[in-house]
């Protein structure tokens, strides 16, 4: 179960989402919202745990807060390394966008119903890798969405073209005044007959 814990906790710390990204430009001048934990309210082992959060802390949510406390009470149990990796990840979800923090939930939300046998295989797995390819694997993150989606334009309306208008003006009429002057047919060959006075001039 040792295997287990470091990630489930670093999916924890994916999980809980806090909005980095969305806090006020103010600085050092927000107020904290109410109902908060102030960072001088937290002992010195939560604060040594959630380090990489303190610049941002003031930004966070009072429920976010809270659950940051809950995943620092595991803290001290973990082996060196681990907690260097805990803390990595803190550190660089304060680096993602709000794109890619709702995808690390839903990431979350589906390994929670992976069996644990599976997810310390997968752990034991992950560990088996050398540690260029696990660096290489904990880059690949998702690339925020190269701009907003433009807006839809209604599409421009067009104008019903009549028969002869869509034809062209070169085109010949289809009207039925068009077809009767054309060159009547022989019924027996289905061939054009000729004008009558060139039929007159042949039979002489």
């Amino acid at each position: 179960m040792r295997a287990t814990a470091p990630l489930l906790l670093l999916l924890v710390v994916l999980a809980i989402a806090p909005a980095f990204g969305q806090t006020s430009s103010s600085g050092a001048g927000t107020q904290a919202a109410v109902g908060s934990l102030p960072w001088s309210s937290l002992n010195a082992e939560q604060k040594r745990a959630l380090a990489p959060l303190a610049n941002h802390w003031r930004g966070l949510s009072s429920d976010q807060q809270r659950k940051w406390v809950a995943v620092s009470h595991n803290f001290n149990r973990m082996s060196p390394d681990e907690q260097t990796t805990l803390q990595g990840r803190m550190a660089e979800w304060a680096q993602l966008t709000a794109a890619q923090r709702t995808q690390a939930r839903l990431n979350f939300y589906e390994v929670r119903r992976v069996p644990a046998d599976e997810k310390r295989a997968k752990w034991e797995e992950y560990q088996a890798l050398p540690a260029e390819e696990r660096e290489r694997l904990a880059g690949d993150r998702p690339k925020a969405p190269a701009g907003a989606a433009p807006a839809l334009r209604p599409a421009p309306r067009t104008r019903v073209l009549r028969p002869a208008e869509a034809a062209g003006p070169g085109a010949v009429a289809s009207s039925p005044a068009a077809f009767r002057s054309a060159a009547p047919v022989n019924r027996n060959t289905l061939l054009p007959q000729p004008p009558a006075s060139v039929a007159s001039t042949t039979t002489r």
